[in-house]
């Protein structure tokens, strides 16, 4: 649109020049046909002033031989005779001379008039191009306005790609300046790798009637960025290429935001066969455990909604794993009303706060504590005024070095426990997963026992390495 304009103020503006020149041209050729006029006109005075001076001198020579000649006898016909000549060559000369001034009169009239035509002529086309020129300087400002304002680093190219314009924006970002870049030098911006890229894309643009690649650009003592390089040619109205104008495209961002995308992809395509894995195992071991089919409803709806919890857990961390008191407050917090620091009345929790846990394996672990807090609040430490629950973890170090979170869950007060033999209260399922499913899926190592007074159950597991945040926690080595 920009190169179109301007072409619409260059037509306009050569159009003026043209007349101004033919009006120029009629001016020099009424000067000169003027001029042809003055210089016969002299020239007739010259032939003028010496033919009166020959007749002066013929009077006078008249007078002297009339003098002589007064005696009697004497003729002056000679003498007569070549007075009337000189009269009559100066009468005609006069009457030339008189022809020419009235001819260099009309002239020097018309003259004047195509000066003032061409005068007025000339003033307005002399607006008219000052006009134009003031349009064309606003269109440019505007342009260069447009352009230096745009993200994207703005350049031209002859065909072929070689450039013979770079904006502020080109030069600013590859250090580059636009002499460097006219011709081939811009190829200096680019990385080694897709320098080749750039040139078949070249070769191909005039074919595909446009430019389009992608490659990676050097920022100036900042190391490569991804660039979407897209050029338009400017054509003639017979289908002539007269320029090529490009700009590159900072896309960087957007390749890397498709790329986490696709990790996440593949992260949530796991997780989902994961989960449905869990569901259906978890379906199946409350459809073993359960005496009734209302007994069935009200264990699954509890697990499934534990899941939930997990899972919204999951989508929250964003860039984080998820953290052990986070998940532990969690699942507490659907069986009692916890405070802002996640304490209850008849509990007591005690830990570093960010002890990731491993994102594969959190489903498992909060069905665990899902199971512990369940039992708790029906049958255990939270279901009677006396009793009380204590869950204490800490990071420590295995004789590896390694980091591993230890968990002391604790259940006091506790009166009315099941004597050895009886079935297990809940099912058993709990206990399940913490003496089996925690060790195989995720290396634990647990202990689950009924002391004189509640559940003492321990569970430790390892802190992923590629944490982020261990560096925040405090690891104890074991005495």
């Amino acid at each position: 649109m920009a190169a179109s304009t301007s072409g619409i103020h260059e037509d306009e503006r050569s159009r003026l020049l043209d007349e101004n020149e033919q009006l120029r041209t009629s001016l020099e050729s009424a000067l000169e046909e003027n001029s042809r006029t003055v210089e016969d006109r002299d020239r007739l005075l010259r032939r003028v002033t010496v033919l009166a001076r020959e007749l002066q001198a013929a009077n006078t020579a008249q007078g002297v031989l009339a003098a002589a000649t007064s005696a009697p006898g004497r003729s002056t016909d000679e003498s007569e005779f070549k007075q009337s000549q000189a009269h009559e060559e100066l009468q005609v000369a006069f009457e030339g001379l008189q022809v020419l001034s009235e001819e260099l009169e009309v002239a020097n009239t018309n003259l004047e008039r195509a000066n003032e035509d061409l005068e007025g002529r000339i003033q307005a086309r002399t607006r008219e191009i000052t006009a134009t020129n003031a349009a064309l300087r606003r269109t440019e400002l505007r342009l260069t306005t447009l352009i230096e304002g745009m993200p994207q680093l703005v350049w031209r190219a002859a065909d072929g790609g070689e450039w013979t314009w770079a904006s502020s924006q080109w030069t600013g970002y590859t250090g580059l300046s636009d002499e460097d870049s006219r011709g081939m030098g811009w190829l200096e911006a680019f990385h080694p790798d897709d320098r080749q890229a750039a040139l078949d894309a070249w070769s191909r643009a005039e074919k595909h009637d446009g430019l389009s690649f992608e490659a990676r650009l050097c920022q100036a003592g900042k190391g490569y960025r991804h660039f979407q390089t897209r050029a338009t040619p400017v054509r003639t109205p017979d289908g002539a290429v007269l320029e090529w104008l490009g700009t590159s495209t900072d896309v960087d961002d957007i390749i890397r935001l498709q790329e986490q995308q696709s990790v996440l992809m593949n992260e949530l395509q796991h997780r989902t066969r994961n989960l449905m894995a869990v569901v259906q195992a978890v379906m199946l071991r409350t459809l073993r455990g359960s005496s009734s089919l209302e007994e069935f409803r009200r264990c699954i709806d509890d697990r499934m909604s534990a899941l939930a919890r997990v899972q919204g857990l999951l989508s929250r961390r964003g860039a984080h794993r998820v953290a052990f008191d986070a998940l532990l407050r969690e699942e507490l917090g659907a069986h009692l009303d916890l405070d802002a620091d996640g304490n209850a009345p008849q509990m007591t929790l005690s830990g570093p706060r960010g002890v990731p846990l491993e994102s594969s394996l959190v489903q498992t672990f909060a069905l665990a504590l899902h199971e512990l807090a369940t039992n708790a609040a029906k049958y255990g430490a939270l279901a009677t005024p006396a009793g009380h629950l204590t869950v204490r973890w800490e990071v420590v170090a295995n004789d590896k070095g390694e980091a591993q979170l230890h968990v002391d869950w604790r259940e006091t007060g506790v009166a009315d426990l099941p004597a050895p033999g009886d079935k297990p209260r809940g099912g058993g399922y709990g206990r399940e997963l913490i003496e089996r499913a925690l060790p195989y899926q995720m290396g634990a190592k647990t202990s689950f026992a009924f002391t004189g007074d509640g559940v003492h159950c321990t569970i430790r597991v390892d802190v992923p390495r590629d944490s982020t945040r261990r560096e925040a926690h405090h690891v104890r080595t074991p005495a």
